[in-house]
Parts: structure tokens; sequence; C-alpha cells
């Protein structure tokens, strides 16, 4: 029998070692935070917003906006919820509240994979590693963008059917490959009719997915595989007693496709979705696979090791569906940049236990009464050394989270903000080509918003096949990137003409990035009928010569009010780092009077 003063001396013993977990835990924490706190906008953050705000004041929109290239055209948002979401939330918090509450999404999910490793009994040092791991890995897909909402709803599937299939996950149940097998293990998973039901709540999150963003085709391709084979599994250890199990599965994947229709669109949302997927676009960056050898791919190299490794070096079975899911996750990884956290997350919830397998294996973690007997050990100097590296590492880790979460900058050297002030000093109006990152931006600084507002109607935007005819995305692609590749046009386009753009649909204004060397060549070519208005190291805005080089026009711009120069654009903005117009400076002027 444990005397009292024993049970003291153990607890004693122990006070070390909690204390440097505690503080172990805080600095993983904080350290995967700053991971998941990247404060540059993304260039398709004004468009989000400004949509939202629209069905917010307006209504639901059928129909593109914005464009005078592709009026009356069907628009298909997938993106619908995800943008009511950000708009309300810029209207209610602002900027930084956003940037906070995305960076606490993030650590819901991290919270999430290391409360499953915790649950499943896995040593600090796995879960704190894993958790990193997952972190420096969502890093590039966490800025503001409707897909954190497509990494939200995955999150929250693999924890439902980590716990509606608690007891069955974990090891392999296929009896054909294991023909050998001692007949007096378990017959098959243990599994509970009771948590299976809550698998009703699939069909909610997938209603809310397809209505958030395109990726719910993912997710659910991964449902259905997920529950497939845990069906073969199911049939391979109880024949045909298996054969209610089975088609409860069946009807749990009915019914999570068919919640997907509840959308505005219906049917018309698949349809598009399959035309769309169908059709390659390497013009997006992320839509291309990954370049292996740039440092960017780093966290991929270190999460693909560690898989690789935890798969040869466990000492635990392996689970079939967690290899065959995450095997098809890493294949799309390496097919596609924006797939990656398709892999990372279902990694952090299936792999941690072969991660500590493997971290035990190396003698790298230890059990409770190791670590007790070694925290007897442990001096009061060495427990105010690691007090002190804690205590810099916290101030450090803090003073970065900080910055990360108290500014969102609008780099100037990568957003035309001075030449949308130029634009908007001189109240130019009408039809702007308009290079494709920066649409979305000229959207919400010179957008119309109500008939007396006349604008600026841009030729193409972020939107892409959502709202725009190929025609016209390959016309616009034609201009900014020539006919090189990577490019997709549609065989049933014109033939190439990169200066066709400046034709279609009469526009008045061209603005061009001079890091795109084609569309300032094709408006060079073009010096006999376009005029140039401003002119910085990164931006140009031209205009029609008709319009704008004829002193008898009344829109005419004299040299004096020209501003053509190399300045270098330096420094930061706040976003949204919108222009001030005529029309606001006039209220501005009427408020104070």
């Amino acid at each position: 029998m444990t005397s009292d003063r024993d049970s003291d001396a153990t607890s004693e013993s122990r006070r070390p070692t909690r204390w440097l977990d505690g503080a172990i835990v805080c600095a993983t924490i904080l350290t995967c935070a700053i991971a998941l706190a990247p404060n540059i906008p993304d260039p398709d953050l004004w468009g989000h917003v400004q949509y939202g705000r629209d069905w917010l004041e307006q209504g639901f929109h059928t129909s593109t906006t914005y464009s005078y290239t592709a009026e009356g055209y069907r628009w298909v948002n997938h993106e619908n919820l995800a943008e009511l979401t950000v708009a309300i939330g810029m209207n209610a918090l602002g900027p930084i509240g956003m940037l906070i509450a995305k960076c606490l999404a993030g650590l819901g999910v991290i919270g999430l994979i290391m409360w499953r490793a915790r649950h499943d009994g896995l040593g600090l040092i796995t879960i704190c590693v894993t958790a990193l791991l997952v972190s420096i890995n969502l890093t590039y897909f966490w800025p503001m963008r409707p897909q954190l909402l497509s990494w939200l709803c995955y999150t929250l599937l693999l924890t439902l059917l980590s716990w509606c299939f608690q007891g069955w996950e974990g090891r392999g149940w296929l009896r054909w490959l294991e023909p050998n097998l001692d007949r007096s293990e378990q017959a098959g998973p243990d599994y509970s009719s009771f948590r299976l039901r809550f698998l009703w709540l699939a069909p909610v999150i997938f209603c809310v997915w397809a209505n958030s963003h395109g990726g719910f085709v993912a997710g659910y391709c991964i449902y259905v595989a997920y529950l497939g084979l845990r069906g073969i599994e199911a049939f391979s250890c109880f024949g045909r007693e298996s054969f209610g199990l089975l088609r409860r599965f069946a009807m749990m994947v009915v019914a999570a496709g068919l919640a997907t229709f509840i959308n505005p669109y219906g049917a018309g949302l698949h349809l598009w979705m399959l035309g769309s997927l169908g059709t390659p676009r390497p013009e997006i960056m992320e839509w291309r696979a990954p370049d292996m050898l740039s440092t960017l791919m780093l966290p991929l190299w270190l999460i693909m090791f560690t898989w690789f490794a935890s798969l040869l070096l466990t000492r635990r079975s392996r689970d079939v569906t967690h290899l065959v899911i995450l095997s098809l996750t890493l294949w799309q990884s390496l097919s596609h940049v924006r797939h990656i956290p398709f892999f990372a997350i279902p990694f952090g919830f299936w792999m941690a236990i072969h991660v500590e397998s493997v971290l035990r294996r190396f003698n790298i973690v230890r059990d409770e009464a190791e670590k007790g007997q070694h925290a007897k050990t442990m001096s009061s100097r060495m427990q105010w050394s690691f007090g002190v590296v804690f205590t810099l590492a916290f101030v450090l880790l803090g003073f970065r989270l900080y910055v990360r979460l108290s500014e969102m900058p609008v780099e100037r050297k990568d957003y035309p903000v001075s030449a949308f002030q130029y634009v908007a000093d001189q109240d130019l109006q009408g039809r702007m080509v308009v290079t494709f990152n920066w649409a979305q931006y000229a959207i919400a600084a010179f957008g119309p918003r109500d008939q007396t507002d006349e604008g600026l109607l841009i030729s193409v935007d972020g939107r892409f096949r959502t709202c725009y005819p190929q025609e016209v995305i390959d016309m616009n692609f034609d201009f900014v990137l020539g006919n090189l590749e990577p490019r997709y046009r549609s065989p049933n386009s014109p033939p190439f003409d990169d200066e066709r753009v400046l034709e279609f649909g009469d526009p008045d204004i061209v603005l061009i990035n001079r890091e795109q060397p084609h569309g300032v060549n094709v408006m060079f070519r073009n010096q006999d009928r376009w005029t140039l208005l401003y002119q910085d190291r990164i931006a140009q805005v031209w205009g029609a010569a008709s319009k704008y080089d004829d002193p008898a026009s009344i829109h005419y711009i004299s040299e004096d009010r020209r501003n053509i120069t190399d300045d270098e654009q330096t420094g930061t903005v706040p976003w949204p780092a919108l222009p001030i117009r005529p029309r606001q400076n006039r209220q501005l002027a009427q408020s104070h009077s």
C-alpha cells in the first residue's frame, strides 16, 4: 500500500516535468499560430468581400457583375457562403479582427489534431511534432480566402469519422491479406452502432461545404472512399452478416451526396463543376504540380519523409483505409499544389500513433515513470535555465504573432496603389482592360455601386470560369501572357490574337503590370491608338487616344496631368488600400462645411 508520503514525493518529482510540458505546449501553440497567421491579402480578397456585400445589399446575383465582356453571362458562384461570411466579418470585426478569427480557426484545426493524439494516449513530443508538421504545411493555404471553409469542413468531417469509427480505426481488418491470422483473435472491428448514427451529421457538413467552396467535390470523394474501404473491411471480417452495415454506409453516402444539391443552383452547380474540373487551367499556379526543388516545398518534403519513415518503421498495425486515402491525397498533392492540405490534415489525425511508435523505437520518447525519474535529477539551476529560455521564446514568438495579427499590409511593389490613386484623381471612367491579379482590387476601388455611379467595368477577373466564357478568358491571357506555355486555349475560341482584347467591347483604359512584358509590348505596338497616361516601376495606365489624347475631347488629359516615371514603389498601406475618388472628396468637403 502506498503511503501519503510516497504519493507526495511522486507528485513533487513530477512538478518540474509538468511545468516543462506546459511550456513546450505553449511554445508549440504559439509557433503554430504564427504559421497560421499569414497577413498578406490574397489578390481575390477584395472581390470576395465586395461580392458578399453586394448580396447583403442587393440580393443574389445570377449573372456576371462588374464586367463589360460578359454582361448577362451566367454566374455559378460556388463560394457564396464563404463570401457572405467574410463580408459580414469585415463589416463587424474589420481586417484585424478577421485576421485574429482566421488564426483562431487554424488553431481550432490544430487543436482537434492534438486532442485526437492526446485521446490516443500519445506523448508530448509526438503531439507537438505532428502539430508543427501540419501547421507549416497549411501556412501557404491559410490566407483569408474561401478555401479556409473547405479546410474547416474537411477537419470536421475527419473528426466525425474518427469519433464514429472509434475502436475500428488503427489497424488493418482485411482478412484476405492475413490468411495465417490466429482465429482466436477478435473476428472483426469493434464498432458502436450508437456512434455510427452520428454519420447523419456528415450531410450537414457537406451542405455547408457545397455552399462555401468547390473543394466539397474532393471532400465527398474522400468520404465515399473512406466508407467504401470500411465496408470492404467489414465484408472481409463478417461476410454476409455485414450487409446491414453496408446498407447503412451506402445510405450515408447517398444522403451526403444529396445534401450537396441544397444550393442556389441545384444540379447546375454539379454540372458546372464537372465541366470546369475537366478543363485544364495551367495559368493558375495552384493548379500546377508543386515545384519540389523550391524552398516553399520544404514543409511538404518534411511531412512526406515523416509519413514514409513512419510506415516503414512503425510497430503499430497499419490501417489500410488510412493508408489508401493518404496515398490518394498525396498523389493529388503532387499533381496540384492546392491539394496539399487534403494530405496534411489527415496525416495529423491518423499518423501520430505511428510517429510515436518510431520515436519509441529510437528511445526518443519515454514513459511517465521514466520522465518522473528524470525529473528527480533536474537541478534547480537547470529548471531556472529552462525558465529563462522559454520566457525569451514566449516573448519572441508573442511579438512575432502580434506583428502578424496587427496589420494587413498591401505592398506597393505588388499592387498598383499609386496607379489607382491616379485613376481616381483623373476620374477615369468607362471600360478597363486589367491584368488578372489586379482585377478584383479594381472592382473594389472603381466598380459602380449604383445607377448614378458610372465607375469602371473590367475585362476579366479572378472569378475565372464561374462567370466568364472561355473565349473571354483566352483573349485576356493572349494579351497578358502571349502564346507561351503553359497555356490552355479552347479549340472553339478564335485564333490567337494578342490585340483582340483592345477592341472587344470598345475599352477606354488599359492597366498593365510592367512585370508582364508581353502586354507591355502589345501596348507599345499600338501607340497610334493608345496613349500612356501614367507609369511607375510596376504599373502603366493607358488611355484610348481618341478620348484622352485629342485636345477637342472633353476627356482630354494634357501633358502636365500625365505622370510618367520609373519611381520605385515601396512601403505598404493598410488593406483595403482603396483610392479616394472625386465623389468621396465632395462628400468629405460637404461633411466638413
